[in-house]
């Protein structure tokens, strides 16, 4: 998985006949929510079977399946398929002291032994320079929405003018990074690793930047979708989730929208 090959043009999205592409991810999505069902019901013996059917539609499984399991795995003890699922976890970039609750199992001193050869090879197949920009514009955004929200309540004073220029801000350096590097994604910064929680979640920045996108009255890559979905970049309930998305401007430009944002906030002040 070179950085190269993960590169999105977006001109061939636009060209692209999806109906004609295979759909890797379809039946891994839904196989793995089978598992996690049998997880819950702590159906180890199913979970397992599950799992492994999942992730034999792909060579690149996603980092939260992927941490249910290792627990199942754990909990069956079967060595080797764990063993299989933490090199798999630390070539994705999650750190060695996730496992630390797994140093007393039978794999853990050869994940040790080889952490740096993972460490290697997360930084020739990943990007963390990604990673760490997108992260970055993930909190810029979140601030801004939280701004725009009190904004369109009355509670905070904000003019259309520079609003507009920071949404479409955020949008460019969306844009230019997905450019760069493709869709950000597990697929190109590697797997979710929470450190302050020492977990590995669900990768969910793009849906909700896209979802805050479309909120701002851009309704960028939405012909896209369904490919990104397809490869496994987004959860398939995203398409459902950004139909439903807009703002107060009926998705007519971010301009547009900051305007009517600027409008409910003076009637309030009226």
């Amino acid at each position: 998985m070179k950085k190269n090959i993960l590169v999105i043009s977006i001109l061939f999205f636009t060209t692209l006949n999806l109906s004609g592409q295979e759909c890797n991810y379809e039946e891994y999505f839904n196989i793995v929510d089978l598992a996690k069902k049998a997880y819950n019901k702590q159906d180890y013996k199913e979970a397992t079977k599950q799992f492994k059917l999942a992730f034999s539609k792909t060579d690149f499984p996603l980092g939260h399946d992927l941490s249910f399991a290792l627990v199942t795995a754990n909990r069956t003890k079967d060595n080797l398929w764990a063993g299989l699922i933490a090199e798999k976890l630390s070539k994705g970039g999650v750190p060695l002291r996730y496992f630390m609750n797994y140093k007393k199992k039978k794999w853990y001193s050869k994940l040790e032994q080889e952490f740096t050869k993972h460490k290697e090879y997360y930084n020739e197949n990943f990007s963390p320079e990604l990673k760490e920009k997108f992260n970055s514009l993930i909190k810029r955004d979140a601030l801004f929405t939280s701004k725009t929200i009190d904004w369109s309540y009355g509670i905070i004073k904000i003019t259309a003018k520079n609003a507009a220029i920071e949404a479409n801000n955020i949008l460019s350096e969306f844009k230019e990074l997905t450019e760069k590097y493709g869709f950000p994604s597990e697929h190109n910064m590697g797997y979710n690793y929470v450190r302050r929680l020492n977990r590995i979640e669900q990768c969910n920045s793009s849906i909700v930047l896209l979802i805050h996108i479309y909120k701002y009255g851009e309704r960028i890559y939405e012909n896209e979708i369904p490919y990104f979905i397809c490869k496994g970049f987004l959860h398939p309930n995203s398409q459902q989730y950004l139909k439903q998305s807009m703002g107060f401007g009926n998705s007519m430009g971010i301009e547009h929208e900051m305007k009517v944002r600027q409008n409910m906030y003076d009637k309030k002040k009226e």
